[in-house]
């Protein structure tokens, strides 16, 4: 039996760039520290995760719509 993959979704690039900002400007805070908490690193995570969710939302909401839209067109 051949599996198939599921296809990878490519978040948008700014979505991607604001990621990056908010990963960037934490390692630059935590540079010059020695210890960092595991409350700062999850709030960092977190926010990471809250900007590719909303990626993954907004794809969700295209692939319904678009689901939509060819339910209208067939009736």
């Amino acid at each position: 039996m051949t599996e198939t993959a599921e296809p990878i979704r490519t978040a948008e690039p700014q979505i991607i760039a604001d990621a990056l900002q908010v990963i960037d400007s934490a390692l630059g805070g935590f540079l010059h520290r020695e210890l960092v908490s595991s409350g700062e690193i999850t709030d960092v995570l977190l926010d990471v995760r809250t900007l590719l969710r909303r990626s993954d939302d907004a794809v969700g909401l295209a692939v319904a719509s678009t689901k939509s839209d060819g339910a209208v067109a067939r009736a």
